[in-house]
């Protein structure tokens, strides 16, 4: 009889054994799931980021180039100096708007 206890807490053991890698194989396809989700996330990200980049690029260049140009950023008409500054202002809050989602 202790040969067949002995078989029995064998049998037993493989099944715990058996139970366990069956959950670690889970795991590990959870897992390699959300990796492949949070890589293709990465990529849709880093295309936005570069669109974005472009779109950046290409304002900087053009005000740089009105700048250079010396021409008025308004069109012909000059701002009063009040007027310069709640623009000033304006300018500054959307900044500041733009840095605090940025930063979250």
């Amino acid at each position: 009889m202790a040969e067949g206890s002995k078989y029995d807490l064998f049998i037993d053991e493989l099944n715990a054994l058996e139970k366990q890698i069956y959950y670690f194989i889970q795991k590990g396809s959870e897992l390699i799931e959300a990796n492949q989700a949070l890589n293709n996330r990465i990529t849709l990200l880093e295309k936005e980021n570069d669109t974005l980049k472009k779109k950046i690029s290409e304002i900087e260049s053009k005000i740089t180039k009105n700048i250079f140009n010396e021409e008025n950023l308004f069109g012909t008409e000059s701002l009063k100096l009040e007027e310069r500054e709640a623009l000033k202002s304006k300018i500054n809050e959307l900044v500041a708007k733009i840095d605090y989602h940025l930063r979250s």
